[in-house]
Formats: structure tokens, C-alpha cells, sequence
């Protein structure tokens, strides 16, 4: 059985998954659904390590290790505790050291280093660069910069902890037809890396949310790491052209290869009628034409994504909340009492946990977006059940003194609108635990519908 109150201050680090080297053709293949925005991936040898947005919810930054870029196992969270949303991060190597670049809601940006991406990382380390959505590279020199959005760019010191030069505007980015539905331009998410005689610049533009076919995901390449840049004629690289489509405002991309020299990209996306999942992490295969641009393998960007069945092995890290580095802090607090939270996987689910609470203690099963947008149970029995079941957007919330006979407190309501078009901030909707002092929880599952 978990205790919410464990996962508080034990968080524990696993070993690496994964079975060798990346065999896979062809790969188009969803492989972290639910809420797991601004994928960013790093390959050592054989190792990949990806990590994503992590927002108001702490301990951040949780760090994922695969060896076959399915099946992923989380190994460590990078950041313990924060006073600011974290967003958009890039996971590097600077020298032999890992590093993580990251922006918070304060305006400020920071890193954690670590010697093994299984922890421990340092404190964050405040770094004079303005801007969101760091991306890291060495320069044809030896030097180092850190990429920021709307193309600004500004040279770091040898160990990668601090500026050491101006932050200069070097790439305007792409511009798509103007017919086409956006949130606007948004610059963002540099991603670089060197391929032969050039150096790649990925970025996202047409903002992450807003209408379905907003994002995309763009490439340009240069002779050097600042420029100047020349823009893909293949452009845009990933692109949701339509409403109709299966996945939504597709973008935020980062291109890279294994060790077998096959390349491929991640991004995130909507599902499709599913904004309160909140963004998924996708994976496609990368094939380079004779002109040296990168293009899908499959050009078809409407259909075809592979998903596991429940129960599946790849799944199972996701699902498994019996580890307490799947649980995170909701920062602000909800009702004056910590909120635990964990990542929906599947369109439909039931969660149900068990409480029991000393006298004045109060305890709750939520499906939490914000304090704007959340249904749950709250109750201050001595022990209780609360069960929620989502059905495709349909909650039904109930609540048991036995486990066995159930009282219906709400049934069938929509949440399909508790999603960021709404409610702002990127978040998704996700099943949380509410714990004053006194309450414990015995109990807690989550099983897909």
C-alpha cells in the first residue's frame, strides 16, 4: 500500500529498463501518454535520458532512462523544491557532467548538475540569461551557448553555469502561410545539434495550445552554432493541418540519433478531443533527403501512431503508483492542505483511495486542474473511501464507509473544458490526493477503463 506521506520524503531511485539497442524501423509510436510536455532527450552511447516540463508540481523535473526508446523507467527527480513553474527544460552533457537548463515562471533561469542522471543533482544554480525554453550547444570553437526563444542566443562560460556575453537576436525563424490557424508566431523551443559540416536548429512556432493546428515544429541549418541560419524548404517538419486529425497542435520537437545512426524526433501534442490529459510525448523516425534536410518517415502526419494495449509492458512504469517518484506536489497547496498528484495515462480510468484521519483531520480524492477546475470528494471521517471514475471526460465521484457499498455523490459531469484554453497555465487534469495533518492514506489505485 503507498503512503502519500512516504513519497514526501523518500523518494527512491530505480535501476535502468530496457532490453539494448534500438531495433525498430520506422518508429511512430505514442510513448508517454497523458501529461508529459516539452520532451527533451539526450543520448549517451546507448543510454537515452529524456525529461519534460514539470510546471508547479514538485519534486520537478522527473528524469526518465530508456535503452530502446520504448520503454522508458523513471531513475530520479532533478529539482526537490521550487518556488516557481518550471517549463521547457533541456537535458544536456557539459563535459562529462549532466546538465539541466530551465525556465521558471519568475522570469529566471537555472541548473542542476549531476555526475549520474540517477541523482543526486546540485541546488538549482541561478544563471543571468533571460528568455524561456533554453537550448544548449558547443560551437565550431569550442565555445558554448545557450539558445533562448525568438532566436536569441548568448554565450556561456566554460562550465556552463553562468553568461559570459551578450544576448543577441540571430534567427528571425520561419515564416508559415498566413492563412494558416495559430496562436500567434511564438518563437520557442530551440533545440541544436551538429550533423556533418552543419549545425541544426529545431524550434517551435505558432504557440502550444489555442486552436488545433497551432504548433509545429521547424528546422534550419548553419555552418556555425550562431548563425547565420537558412530555413528548411521542407518546412514545417511536424504540423497538425487539421481539427480532423488524431493528435493536436503537434510541436516542440527534438531531433537526435542512436547509436546505429537512425535518427528521430520527439515532440508532444493534444489528443484529439482530450485537452485535459494535457500534452503527450510522441516519437517518429527521421529520414535525411539528398539536399541533407531532415523529413518524417512517414509523411502521413494524420493517422497511424502505434499504442500499446493496457497492460502493456510500456505502459506499466507509467501506471505503476506504488513508486513515489510518480507522485508530485501541487506547490501552491489546495484548501490549506498538501496535494499529491499523479499523471492520467489513459482517456478513461477509475482511482480509488482509503483514509484514515485522526479527529480534526480532513482528507480528498480529486481530479485536479487548478483551484479554478476540480471535482472531488472531501471528507472528515475517521476512515473513508472515495472513488472517482472518469469515462471519457464523464466523472462519477463516490464515497464508501466499508469499501463495499458505495453512495453516489456526483455522476456523469463534464470536465472535457477543465483543460488550458480555459483555465490557462498548460496544465492537465489529474488525479490528486488532498492530506491534512492526522490523515493517512492506506490505500491508493488507479486502473485504465
Amino acid at each position: 500500500m503507498l503512503s502519500i506521506a512516504t513519497a514526501a520524503t523518500a523518494l527512491m531511485t530505480m535501476g535502468c529498463g530496457g532490453n539494448g539497442n534500438v531495433a525498430q524501423d520506422n518508429i511512430k509510436k505514442v510513448i508517454f501518454p497523458g501529461d508529459y510536455p516539452d520532451p527533451s532527450i539526450l543520448r549517451v552511447g546507448d543510454d537515452f535520458y529524456m525529461t519534460h516540463s514539470s510546471f508547479y508540481y514538485y519534486p520537478g523535473l522527473l528524469v526518465w532512462h530508456s535503452t530502446d526508446l520504448v520503454n522508458w523507467e523513471p531513475i530520479s527527480r532533478a529539482v526537490q523544491d521550487q518556488k516557481y513553474s518550471i517549463f521547457a527544460p533541456e537535458i544536456c552533457m557539459v563535459g562529462d557532467k549532466f546538465y539541466i537548463y530551465y525556465p521558471t515562471s519568475s522570469g529566471l533561469n537555472f541548473v542542476v548538475t549531476a555526475d549520474d542522471p540517477h541523482g543526486p543533482w546540485s541546488e538549482p544554480i541561478l544563471i543571468d540569461v533571460n528568455g524561456i525554453d533554453p537550448g544548449h550547444v558547443y560551437a565550431e570553437d569550442g565555445k558554448q551557448y545557450l539558445y533562448t526563444n525568438n532566436g536569441h542566443a548568448i554565450e556561456l562560460t566554460a562550465d556552463g553555469l553562468a553568461a559570459a556575453g551578450e544576448n543577441n537576436k540571430v534567427y528571425d525563424g520561419w515564416q508559415y502561410p498566413e492563412e494558416w490557424e495559430t496562436e500567434g508566431f511564438w518563437l520557442e523551443s530551440p533545440k541544436l545539434f551538429k550533423r556533418g559540416e552543419y549545425y541544426y536548429l529545431v524550434t517551435a512556432e505558432g504557440g502550444t495550445a489555442g486552436p488545433a493546428t497551432s504548433h509545429m515544429v521547424v528546422v534550419a541549418r548553419s555552418k556555425s552554432a550562431v548563425g547565420p541560419w537558412e530555413n528548411s524548404p521542407y518546412n514545417p517538419l511536424v504540423h497538425t493541418y487539421s481539427a480532423d486529425e488524431e493528435w493536436w497542435s503537434k510541436g516542440h520537437g527534438t531531433l537526435f540519433d542512436d547509436a546505429d545512426g537512425n535518427w528521430y524526433v520527439v515532440y508532444h501534442s493534444y489528443r484529439n478531443g482530450y485537452y485535459t490529459l494535457g500534452r503527450t510525448t510522441i516519437i517518429e523516425s527521421v529520414v535525411w533527403n539528398e539536399e541533407g534536410w531532415p523529413m518524417l518517415a512517414d509523411q502521413n502526419q494524420s493517422e497511424g501512431f502505434v499504442e500499446d494495449v493496457e497492460g502493456s509492458v510500456q505502459y506499466a512504469k507509467l501506471r505503476d503508483f506504488h513508486n513515489p517518484l510518480m507522485w508530485s506536489k501541487w506547490e501552491p497547496g489546495f484548501e490549506g492542505n498538501p496535494l499529491w498528484t499523479i499523471t492520467a495515462v489513459d482517456r478513461s480510468y477509475q482511482v480509488t483511495a482509503e483514509y484514515e484521519l485522526a479527529e480534526g483531520a480532513e482528507a480528498g480524492l480529486y481530479l485536479f486542474y487548478s483551484e479554478k477546475a476540480y471535482i472531488g470528494v472531501k471528507a472528515s471521517d475517521s476512515h473513508f473511501f472515495v472513488r472517482i471514475t472518469n469515462k471519457a471526460n464523464k466523472v462519477t465521484t463516490e464515497k464508501s464507509l466499508d469499501g463495499n457499498e458505495w453512495t453516489v455523490v456526483e455522476e456523469g459531469v463534464d470536465v472535457s473544458s477543465y483543460h488550458h484554453n480555459n483555465y490557462k497555465e498548460f496544465l492537465a487534469l489529474r488525479p490528486s490526493v488532498m492530506i491534512s495533518e492526522g490523515a493517512t492514506v492506506k490505500a491508493f489505485d488507479y486502473k485504465a477503463l
